[in-house]
């Protein structure tokens, strides 16, 4: 990480929690780091810290600096503490909500990270989306922003860090400029969210139950935005998404589904921006960052292109 010593900053947290405090405990890297293709670990370091003498081990992530281009450090921590309290998230166990600093129950004996093949599965796609509309109905977070306006902050600072965005930038923004004022002028309701479909960011037991993870863009926010960035992860072809819509709305509502998809859409083009920044701006240079940007302004443009955009676009 840069601007800390994680491994102080870990050491220091752990010994906050109660009973840890004057262990002998030992640290190793929990996972590496991946932009692409797998979004994983770049916004922290996650680190294993084992009892020596007992064996017993928690879950640390000392929060990257790079993480503050898109992440509040005050809703990471409430939304992590409000998904561990629900059953739907590990337990946090000491936290620093001006960091973004997380200790929490280890679930690497019980869990596997989730992978595209394991999302597609009725069973394991229905407990996502579950907890996710379990994390809705929790209190509000500190931090209410949705998909476009952060967009429009990362234009900013895009053009205050000299980054070089696509040639075909200008239409790419007209488009999702035109999905948000489709929407606003819909109308929208906010809620707590994940915010987060990758699915590096669900955790599935041997039995099938799952746990959210990463609550890096946690907010208040439209809950089909949290459904959008979920669709666009999980499924390529409409009718794998209609049946994941369903599940999570209990019914189809076409107008909604369009929402959803086309939210999906500006999730592509805000980690595009988010990537894109990182390659220019951060000193761990030997992640791909420009090569996952690429692939979600790729995605991006794909959609922008099909025939049904525009007609999403009409009917939201």
């Amino acid at each position: 990480m840069s601007n800390r010593d994680a491994m102080a900053a870990a050491r220091a947290l752990v010994a906050t929690v109660p009973g840890w405090g004057g262990r002998e405990i030992t640290f190793r890297p929990g996972v590496v780091p991946m932009a692409s293709p797998m979004n994983q670990g770049v916004d922290a370091t996650a680190l294993r810290a084992r009892d020596t003498a007992s064996g017993e081990s928690l879950w640390v992530k000392i929060a990257d600096a790079d993480a503050a281009l898109f992440a509040d450090p005050a809703s990471v921590v409430a939304a992590a503490r409000e998904a561990g309290a629900r059953g739907i998230g590990p337990e946090v166990l000491a936290a620093d909500p001006r960091t973004g600093d997380l200790v929490m129950r280890d679930l690497a004996a019980s869990h596997r990270v989730a992978t595209l093949n394991r999302l597609a599965e009725p069973a394991i796609r229905d407990a996502v989306l579950a907890a996710k509309r379990a994390f809705q109905a929790g209190p509000p977070l500190p931090r209410t922003l949705g998909v476009f306006d952060q967009i429009e902050d990362l234009l900013r600072r895009a053009g205050e860090a000299g980054v070089a965005l696509p040639q075909d930038q200008a239409w790419l923004l007209d488009n999702c400029r035109s999905v948000a004022g489709a929407i606003r002028a819909a109308g929208i309701d906010t809620m707590p969210a994940h915010g987060d479909g990758n699915a590096s960011n669900v955790m599935i037991d041997e039995a099938g139950g799952v746990r959210l993870v990463d609550f890096d863009l946690a907010a208040n926010r439209d809950p089909f935005e949290d459904l959008g960035s979920f669709l666009v992860e999980a499924h390529a072809f409409d009718p794998a998404a209609r049946e994941s819509f369903e599940a999570f709305h209990g019914r189809f509502d076409e107008r909604l589904f369009n929402r959803a998809r086309l939210y999906g859409v500006a999730d592509d083009l805000r980690w595009g921006l988010i990537g894109a920044i990182l390659a220019r701006t951060s000193a761990r240079t030997d992640l791909e960052f420009l090569k996952y940007a690429e692939w979600r302004f790729l995605r991006c443009r794909m959609a922008m292109r099909d025939q049904r955009f525009e007609e999403r676009v009409r009917r939201v």
